[in-house]
């Protein structure tokens, strides 16, 4: 190959080759017309030193090459000869050697780019991404082997990245140099479609001139960028009353046209925002004959843009202009993106299937043959929409493909050309968390499903700049043929992100594959957020579904790689990144100390928990201060370097420190763009919690009540400060990681109470310690059982070991005697402490446990176990200590205190549970019916048990083999709560009721199998198959009394209309909203929830005999609500009827509960919500009779 420098001719002719190549036909003709007519740059470079040296390549790779300039620099580029491929067949790319020089072939520069990035992974173990490079490659670059050339074609056409969001969430103010790194990362991994907002509200300002507005109005109509891809989805427009600068307007204009044009010259498609009817207030006053459709509010709050009737001649007009403007500002496009009555938007009198055609035909007129881009998201698009359009001219931009009910696209896209796509991170949260090895399964059954639409993927998180190992793994599948080996993938993804083999690393990666990147389909990935983020509280919670284990593990292989694997800023960001999430999953398991200890009023251990909670929030903000990715400071200076003046520069901060805290000043989606980040987490996160921690110690202070928060006015006065936060990133981070990965971190567990003990006996108790440290085991380990005055406590056998290795466990035994005058039926507590060292630091941890004294029962009383389970009698009061792994279809373990043939029909059993252990979330404590308990697998079997978490259970037998199977839950009850379990007919009838007057029917079905009489009696499980902790609970009382079966669904509507109220209620979202008669999410009651919950309630003008209530949350598919339902007659005594854990979705049915109750007031107390830290009610419906 010859080595002289091109001429300028060959220069010229490389361009006009790029120009009328695939997509880029006129597309970079346009931008490069453009900037010579504007001075703004397109995004082309001069020629390179590489560019000579590489000699005289085939036509239209100098774009590639400029790419590997900016990745490796001159000298590197020149080793790689670069060659374009034919474009039949679509975009393929070759990897290999010729003439002893690496070759990378394509179809277009971004395509060989791709191939480039291949290379990089597959045989120079390198990588680049968004979040950290890995580019520090020899001087000599490696050469795959000959025998061994790599070739890939795409499996699909479109490979579409970023969401409408991402400019927002991913950084409003995202300078050149980063944007330009951007694309040549989604170059080499294969993306040839990229959206592109930036810059376009120069078009509407422009294209509004044209009827009747000022550049001024509109810079006062425009939101600032960091709330702009709101409005151009036609959600919103700027609510701050402050203008946009006419110089942030240029200046965001001439970047995009440098990302449009970079997008171009790399033959790549920039997708633009098309014309869909968005206009200014009072664009009919001004345009007389306009018709215009009022949008309402979005979220509540902001007031969406008016719309434009699509079949109007105005729409026609502006539509032209639009085009026209946009195109000379920003070139050509062959798509563009609408999505057409977003998010709830209102049709108004106009046709929406012709609206849809008016829309898409002022698109065609404009860009003959241009593919419309629609979002497939909540609704979206609408059936009426496609059933309208040319579908063969429509492309779907699937949002929820791995969602598991998501089955038919062909279907339900009406036979629409669609992606494979995927949402993730809502508001850009930087928890791990992604469902990658759905997308390995499902993106391969949806391509290869017979008459398949799918000719695509789309990248669309959120924001695009978290999870770089899911950026890459989804868009690899647009070049595979068939499922990867996962676990290999990611080993061979560690060896590339650091720079060789390395067997910690790899193993570091195994463990994140099968855990944070395993994320199951039916588990949001959206909300993967964690506790320090959000809104103080005890019932604050936030599933994971996966070990938290296997990231303390992972956190230590990654912190073994050797010293040389270190280097990268890959490595670095990982590292960083593993180590926040380590520390976000620990307080998953702290807050449940911090709310048994301030519940238990132990203001010594609240002290310590929460001085522990303090230390882990301060050592992740210093963590996240070591690496760019995460500092806040970098997006302020970032917003800085946009600002005209000083002025400027304050209302640029105040829009992102917005969108981070309370997202908007009119917005109820507090924390909705939470972040672990440097600056955040520090100065805002941590002092909410330190604040909220504090009016919980005055309150074990006071016995009052926490005063309450107004965590929206603290989000709000947050956001209006001028802190700066450092924007370069300072201090160690992998001694930091170490610092994480080496804190003391251990449980205690203690087990004496199967079987309980006699008076004078003795109980063997093994005190169990953990060590929760995955890297280090403990030093100087020690522990010591103390129980109450009478009881002796004796060493069983060896103390724990001084060393406990990282993540073992080992047991200590005590014998433990009662004294010969311990009474039966008392339950004496023990307590168990713990102390070891991890490093240079010491801690303690205490365990309790209650243990029983057994006695005889009375005359006519039966004892009946099939686990180990020890009983005990004091006159009315009962008590039962023991195991039992669960009673539910073929485990039926239990203990129960029974009379023979004691209910017959139309009687029932009641007793009183007054404490229960807290040992299982499902531990039952309660009543029993059944044809014959002393013979295991009898039938005509139920029970009805008061649970540690889940209220009342009631398990029966459906099908007459012996055995429980099936379950009915109402929440809202807890210790002392009255059970009574009858039968009428065929039926089993089981209520619960707090003060012994009210009662909630729990169910009434029919169960096979009933005799004439039925054993009945008190039981026990400790429901332990998860926990192996036993357990213990106390009944009052075991009588009988009639049963009776009211009717279902008797009574007349008495709450519709009536008088509300509430602790507290967020913008637009009243109380009224949940007696109003609409059961659809069109109107609800919203609420933060405070420290003891947040609650809602109706007067229902006197006291009523209600029959039923009949309770709708904000209905989803996917968030799940936990709440108390209670009633009262005169709004200060309340009892239970009935409640919600978080078990499962909230349904449009609502949660009903038949019950026998009068009350004038009914309340419901909000707890919990999976989504986020606000309740939400859409209806609540009472019944009563006349």
């Amino acid at each position: 190959m010859s080595l002289r420098r091109p001429t300028v001719a060959a220069l010229l002719a490389t361009v006009v080759f790029a120009t009328c190549s695939g997509t880029g036909t006129t597309l970079l003709a346009s931008g490069t017309a453009h900037a010579a007519e504007t001075g703004i740059a397109g995004g082309n470079e001069p020629m390179t030193k590489a560019d000579a040296d590489a000699g005289a390549e085939e036509p239209g790779t100098a774009p590639a090459r400029r790419a590997l300039v900016r990745l490796l620099g001159e000298e590197r580029a020149a080793q790689v000869e670069l060659a374009a491929l034919p474009e039949e067949g679509g975009a393929r790319y070759t990897v290999g050697v010729e003439d002893g020089r690496l070759r990378v072939a394509g179809t277009d520069p971004a395509t060989i780019l791709a191939g480039f990035g291949t290379y990089l992974r597959e045989v120079a173990h390198a990588d680049a991404s968004v979040n950290g490079d890995n580019l520090d490659l020899p001087r000599t670059l490696p050469l795959p082997l000959p025998t061994k050339p790599i070739s890939r074609d795409a499996d699909v056409k479109h490979r579409f990245a970023l969401n409408d969001t991402n400019e927002g969430y991913a950084g409003a103010y995202t300078t050149w140099k980063e944007w330009q790194h951007q694309i040549d990362v989604l170059a080499l991994d294969g993306y040839n479609e990229v959206l592109v907002y930036e810059g376009q509200e120069a078009v509407y300002q422009q294209t509004m001139r044209e009827f009747g507005y000022t550049d001024a109005e509109m810079r006062g109509w425009i939101p600032f960028p960091g709330h702009q891809p709101w409005w151009l989805m036609q959600n919103m427009s700027n609510s701050t009353k402050k203008p946009l600068s006419q110089k942030l307007i240029d200046s965001r204009v001439r970047l995009g046209s440098q990302i449009t044009g970079r997008l171009r010259e790399l033959g790549m498609t920039p997708v633009l925002p098309g014309y869909y009817g968005t206009v200014p207030d009072h664009f009919s006053d001004r345009n007389p004959g306009a018709h215009t459709v009022p949008q309402g509010t979005w979220s509540s709050a902001q007031k969406r843009p008016d719309w434009l009737d699509p079949t109007g001649t105005h729409f026609a007009e502006v539509a032209r202009t639009f085009y026209e403007v946009q195109e000379r500002l920003f070139g050509k496009s062959t798509m563009f993106k609408m999505d057409l009555l977003h998010e709830g938007g209102k049709p108004g009198d106009v046709n929406v299937g012709d609206a849809a055609r008016g829309v898409q035909r002022a698109l065609e007129k404009a860009h003959p043959g241009a593919t419309w881009a629609i979002l497939g998201w909540w609704g979206n698009p609408r059936a009426d929409v496609l059933a309208a359009i040319d579908r063969s001219r429509a492309l779907i931009l699937d949002g929820n493909s791995d969602q598991p009910d998501v089955t038919d696209r062909e279907k339900d896209f009406q036979g629409t050309p669609y992606t494979f796509g995927t949402i993730w991170n809502f508001g850009g949260h930087t928890g791990l968390g992604v469902a990658v090895k759905e997308w390995n399964r499902k993106f391969h059954q949806m391509r290869d499903k017979e008459g398949s639409k799918l000719d695509g993927i789309a990248l669309m998180p959120e924001a695009v700049d978290n999870n770089p190992a899911a950026v890459e793994f989804f868009a690899d599948l647009a070049w595979e043929d068939k499922p990867v080996d996962f676990t290999g993938w990611f080993r061979d993804y560690a060896t590339a992100r650091y720079g060789g083999t390395d067997a910690h690393a790899q193993k570091a990666w195994e463990l994140l594959a099968a855990s944070v990147y395993s994320w199951p389909p039916d588990n949001d990935t959206k909300y993967a957020v964690g506790l320090v983020e959000r809104q103080p509280g005890l019932s604050t919670s936030m599933s994971i579904p996966y070990d938290p284990a296997a990231l303390e593990k992972a956190l230590g292989e990654l912190l073994a790689v050797s010293p040389e694997r270190r280097r990268s800023t890959a490595y670095r960001h990982d590292l960083v990144d593993l180590a926040r999430q380590v520390l976000a999953n620990r307080g998953q398991q702290l807050l449940p100390r911090i709310r048994a200890a301030y519940q238990g009023k132990d203001l010594d251990t609240f002290r310590k928990h929460t001085a522990e909670w303090t230390r882990q929030l301060s050592l992740m903000d210093e963590l996240l201060g070591t690496d760019r990715n995460f500092l806040f400071g970098a997006w302020q200076q970032d917003a800085s370097t946009w600002a005209s003046d000083a002025s400027e520069n304050r209302t640029l901060q105040d829009d992102i420190r917005q969108l981070v805290t309370i997202w908007d000043r009119t917005s109820p989606i507090q924390d909705y763009a939470s972040r672990e980040w440097n600056g955040l987490v520090g100065d805002y996160y941590l002092p909410r919690w330190q604040r909220y921690f504090a009016t919980l110690e005055e309150s074990l202070h006071t016995g009052r009540e926490p005063a309450a928060v107004d965590w929206k006015k603290v989000a709000a006065d947050w956001s209006l400060k001028t802190t700066r936060y450092r924007s370069t990133p300072a201090g160690d981070a992998h001694a930091l990681a170490a610092e994480v990965a080496q804190a003391p971190a251990g449980k205690l567990e203690l087990s004496p109470l199967a079987g309980g003990v006699a008076p004078g006996k003795t109980l063997r108790v093994t005190a169990t310690f953990t060590n929760d440290n995955a890297v280090r085991a403990t030093a100087h380990t020690s522990v010591e059982l103390t129980a109450p005055e009478g009881w002796t406590v004796s060493p069983a056998g060896p103390g724990l070991p001084g060393s406990v290795p990282a993540g073992g466990s080992a047991s200590a035994r005590f014998d433990v005697t009662a004294p010969a005058s311990a009474k039966a039926a008392s339950t004496p507590g023990l307590k168990a402490d713990v102390r070891w060292r991890s490093g240079d630091r010491a801690a303690t941890e205490s365990a309790a446990a209650t243990a029983l004294v057994t006695g005889p029962l009375s005359e006519g009383l039966k004892a009946a176990k099939t686990t180990e389970v020890g009983f005990a009698q004091d006159g009315e009061k009962f008590a039962m200590a023991g195991g039992g792994s669960d009673t539910w279809t073929d485990v039926d373990e239990f203990g129960a205190v029974y009379r023979e043939n004691a209910v017959t029909d139309g009687n029932a059993v009641t007793t009183k549970v007054t404490s229960q252990v807290n040992n299982a979330p499902y531990a039952r404590a309660g009543l029993v019916l059944r044809s014959d308990l002393s013979t295991p697998g009898s039938a005509g079997y139920a029970t009805l048990a008061l649970t540690p978490e889940h209220g009342c259970l009631l398990s029966y037998d459906s099908d007459g083999d012996g055995h429980l199977d099936t379950n009915v839950e109402s929440g809202g009850f807890t210790n002392g709560t009255h059970l009574r379990l009858g039968r009428v007919g065929d039926r089993v009838v089981a209520s619960c009721s707090s003060d012994g007057k009210n009662w909630v029917q729990v169910g009434a079905p029919q169960v096979p199998g009933l005799t004439a009489e039925l054993d009945a009696g008190l039981f026990y499980s400790a429901v332990n198959h998860r926990t192996k902790r036993d357990g213990l609970a106390t009944f009052q009382g075991l009588g009988t009394t009639e049963a009776e079966l009211p009717a279902p669904g008797e009574g007349e509507n008495v709450s519709t209309g009536r008088p509300a109220t509430a602790l507290s209620s967020e913008d637009g979202s009243p109380p009224s909203a949940a007696v109003d008669g609409d059961r659809t999410n069109g109107r609800y009651w919203a609420s933060r929830i405070a420290t003891l919950g947040t609650w809602w309630q109706v007067d229902l003008g006197s006291v009523k005999d209600l029959t039923s209530v009949n309770v709708r949350n904000y209905v989803d598919g996917k968030r799940a609500y936990t709440y108390r339902l209670e009633g009262s007659t005169d709004g200060e005594h309340w009892f239970a009827l009935g409640g919600r854990s978080q078990g499962r979705a909230a349904t449009d049915a609502g949660d009903t509960f038949t019950v026998g109750a009068s009350a004038r007031h009914v309340r419901v107390t909000g707890l919990a919500n999976t989504a986020n830290p606000s309740f939400h009610l859409s209806e609540v419906t009472v019944l009563a009779r006349d």
